[in-house]
């Protein structure tokens, strides 16, 4: 089973309470004006409680900025989180059934779970005060939010395609494949659909993006090996196994490319014909037994603080106040400027369709992807 990574971060007893006496009138304080006046409820309610537990599909570097921020405002309430892949829900389900201690929050990008956990009335139906600073695409359904918005981007080996010949969009990576260019026979990579939801996700946002999709990907699955996840993917590009992938995770290439080493190896682009931006979603759970706590961190997440902490921690901040200079790779924002504008972005968004049609989808996928497993 694959190894579960855990985050703690805490004071001591006596550390707690001395920071608490003195952290809580500054958060109080320093609160926005459009918190409700009987906020500080929720936060002495918070005190109380044994902690907060996250379930999510992060690792310890994209939460150690968020933990910080949240622990400087509330230092007493101690936060852990399990890295648990796509086992997130299973294991809720599980636990909650049995009435064994289960996650506070759920914090994970998986539209068709996400549908399913809402369905069920899992989700806490909370309303955020900054709620309404964050678009109404960030709020799919009742107590469901948006912790970031991530780009799928181009990634190509320099050595075997010189940045001359790189491809900035899918269309332009068919044409190529046309050209008989040998480099990339049988060494082009995508995420799997079949054997991802988030893979099958992103190709049904692009495809209902583009009438000619199938054609595109009719061209380029033959030649294509297609993987489960963004890092095996990179690996395999940087070796020169791969001489280009598409739709890999920018959030999993933009920390490695500040290795020299990499940056030479590697180049990477926004499709110009569509980036898919992947909404990784975020609730308060039902079967939480520190809900209060889990409320102030999903309030946390959206505040604008949230927003850049995450951002340093590697994801992508969507709120429109947080500005490109603050985070060290790209805003929703940003990347929209950069791609030519919203029209040329291509949100995957919870869309029942992909459900009802999965089957259907993933045959046709398949036929045009024959190497997938």
């Amino acid at each position: 089973m694959k190894e579960t990574r855990r985050i703690f971060l805490g004071a001591t007893f006596a550390a707690v309470t001395a920071l608490a006496a003195f952290a809580g009138p500054a958060a109080a304080a320093e609160r926005p004006d459009y918190y409700p006046a009987d906020y500080d409820k929720l936060v002495e309610a918070s005190k109380s409680e044994q902690g907060l537990l996250v379930y999510s599909n992060m690792a310890e570097y994209n939460w150690a900025p968020v933990i910080k921020g949240f622990n400087e405002l509330y230092p007493w309430i101690k936060v852990e989180t399990l890295d648990l892949g796509g086992e997130i829900f299973e294991r809720y389900y599980a636990e909650n059934s049995s009435g064994t201690r289960t996650a506070d929050m759920v914090a994970t990008g998986s539209i068709d779970n996400w549908l399913e956990f809402t369905d069920k009335g899992e989700a806490v139906d909370y309303k955020s005060p900054e709620a309404d600073k964050v678009p109404d695409w960030a709020k799919p359904r009742p107590g469901l939010y948006t912790v970031s918005t991530d780009p799928m981007i181009i990634v190509y080996n320099k050595q075997l395609l010189p940045e001359a010949k790189a491809p900035k969009s899918i269309h332009e990576i068919a044409e190529l494949v046309k050209s008989g260019d040998t480099k990339l026979d049988n060494k082009l990579t995508t995420y799997n659909a079949a054997a991802s939801s988030f893979g099958l996700s992103l190709y049904w946002a692009w495809v209902h993006k583009h009438d000619d999709a199938w054609d595109v990907f009719d061209t380029l699955g033959p030649l294509t090996r297609p993987e489960r996840s963004a890092g095996p993917q990179l690996e395999k590009i940087t070796s020169g196994e791969y001489t280009l992938g598409w739709f890999l995770s920018g959030i999993v290439v933009f920390p490695k490319m500040s290795d020299p080493a990499r940056k030479a190896l590697i180049g990477w682009h926004f499709p110009q014909d569509g980036t898919p931006i992947f909404m990784r979603g975020m609730a308060v759970a039902k079967g939480a037994k520190s809900p209060n706590s889990a409320k102030l961190m999903l309030d946390f997440i959206l505040s604008h603080a949230g927003q850049v902490a995450f951002g340093k921690g590697g994801l992508t901040p969507y709120r429109p106040d947080v500005k490109a200079d603050e985070v060290p790779f790209f805003t929703y924002s940003s990347i929209t400027e950069a791609v030519g504008g919203e029209s040329n972005v291509v949100l995957v968004e919870y869309d029942r369709e992909m459900l009802e049609k999965r089957d259907e989808f993933l045959a046709r996928w398949k036929k045009a992807f024959s190497q997938a497993q």
